[in-house]
């Protein structure tokens, strides 16, 4: 009694298994580069020094380069995680005179977040070229 299966010819099933093998290499090139990646942070602000009873900030949004690999790089744009930056307005104005206006250029910025922990190296602040806190 003849069957009436379908067959997967060889020419099918050879060209399925280099395509299968080719897509295997092109992730492992893909997830093993380096890549720089520029991504908008949220600042909040927190730790107000003494006396002081409210922070406002010229630009709310801080733009941070980092460098990744392939598969962080790929997955951090998509995640739902709310990316926010929170800064100690004490220990950032603590090398300052006793103002009430705090500014700083993008390299002291980068400075004073080099000791956050983004799971990324952090490279530069693109922007704001200076950032202002008045604190009141």
């Amino acid at each position: 009694m003849p069957t009436n299966r379908p067959k997967l010819k060889l020419p099918s099933f050879a060209f399925l298994l280099c395509l299968a093998i080719a897509t295997a290499g092109w992730l492992i090139v893909t997830f093993s580069k380096d890549y720089r990646v520029t991504m908008d942070y949220k600042i909040k602000c927190y730790n107000l020094p003494e006396g002081k009873k409210s922070v406002t900030v010229s630009d709310s949004v801080i733009s941070l380069t980092f460098n990744q690999k392939g598969l962080r790089y790929l997955m951090k744009p998509f995640s739902d995680k709310e990316k926010v930056v929170y800064i100690s307005v004490a220990d950032l104005v603590k090398p300052k005179n006793k103002v009430t206006v705090y500014s700083f250029s993008n390299r002291d910025m980068r400075d004073y977040l080099m000791h956050h922990t983004f799971g990324s190296e952090l490279v530069a602040v693109e922007s704001p070229e200076v950032i202002t806190f008045y604190v009141h």
